[in-house]
């Protein structure tokens, strides 16, 4: 197995170093990465219903979506995910195995005298707090599989808290997650130690058991940029890739309240009204002007720029 230990911090790039790896190298991988404040949706999920869009934006957090299925989690330095991509020798059918890339996992934490077990949903809890969350993806063309997941180190728990708080609601059939209480790995270390220290420990640990190190050539880095920014950067992807849904939302603006109602579809915008209390539509004829346009942060921005609406954006997502 190969050993990659990942010295960026962009959440897009590793998420595009993923895909690459799985459909482009053939050797069995092991990836240790960090990114700075991120959420990161599953992919058959609605990012909007997932995430508090509105305090991501304004607290420097990125909204991502991943290949694989399964719920949000969210990531920053305090974080560590760890990526195994694996061929298929025995066939498609039985490449959905979370514990056959767990228990190393499990085995190695164990290491540091952590009571580390599973929980009733492929996730790791620690004294019976959910330390990782994991998920998988099957590439059935190159017959490989892509497992990922997280370690809570020393996250901003504060942070998680609010990022992963939607406001409003939303009706579609996406994946929904199922929040778990979380804790830190940090506090429950018998000794001290930073999170370069457990990267490192992790690392040993894998290399003890084989593993090797390697790089990327400036090819493969050429290639993952493009599709960090052609794909997993966009909002066509983390935004667009949403499935069909409607998204009602109450609000206040200069002491009136009032309830938007939106749909969207394929990361276009469908239908958009906004009511105030006598059920009155004082906005509708502006509104008009964002169906059939993209939802994106310029587009709305944009239009409540041009209209003069001192309507929160973030309402919008």
């Amino acid at each position: 197995m190969l050993l990659h230990v990942s010295a960026e911090t962009d959440v897009y790039f590793h998420l595009a170093t993923e895909e690459y790896l799985l459909k482009n190298r053939h050797e069995n991988i092991l990836m240790l990465w960090r990114s700075n404040k991120s959420v990161v949706c599953g992919k058959h999920q609605n990012l909007c219903a997932e995430v508090n869009y509105g305090y991501c934006r304004e607290n420097g957090i990125d909204t991502a979506r991943r290949l694989s299925g399964g719920g949000t989690v969210f990531h920053d330095m305090g974080n560590l995910n760890f990526t195994f991509i694996r061929n298929l020798p025995q066939g498609i059918e039985k490449a959905v195995d979370f514990r056959q890339f767990l228990d190393p996992v499990i085995q190695c934490l164990q290491t540091l005298n952590l009571d580390v077990t599973y929980s009733g949903r492929n996730d790791l809890l620690l004294n019976g707090f959910k330390i990782s969350g994991n998920a998988e993806h099957v590439d059935q063309k190159n017959k490989r599989v892509l497992h990922h997941g997280t370690l809570l180190f020393d996250s901003q728990l504060h942070d998680l808290r609010n990022a992963l708080h939607t406001e409003g609601s939303y009706e579609s059939k996406a994946v929904k997650s199922v929040r778990s209480e979380v804790t830190n790995i940090r506090p429950w270390l018998a000794t001290k130690m930073d999170i370069s220290a457990f990267i490192a420990h992790i690392a040993n640990h894998f290399l003890n058991q084989g593993a090797k190190l390697f790089d990327f050539s400036e090819t493969d880095k050429i290639e993952i940029q493009t599709l960090r920014n052609e794909k997993y950067a966009a909002e066509s992807w983390y935004l667009g890739y949403s499935p069909k849904y409607k998204h009602h939302r109450n609000f206040t603006l200069n002491n009136q309240e009032y309830t938007l109602m939106m749909e969207t579809d394929r990361g276009m915008i469908q239908q958009c009204e906004i009511t105030d209390s006598d059920n009155q539509r004082p906005f509708q004829s502006v509104l008009d002007k964002l169906l059939n346009q993209t939802l994106t942060e310029k587009t709305i921005l944009d239009f409540l720029s041009k209209h003069g609406l001192s309507i929160d954006p973030w309402i919008f997502f």
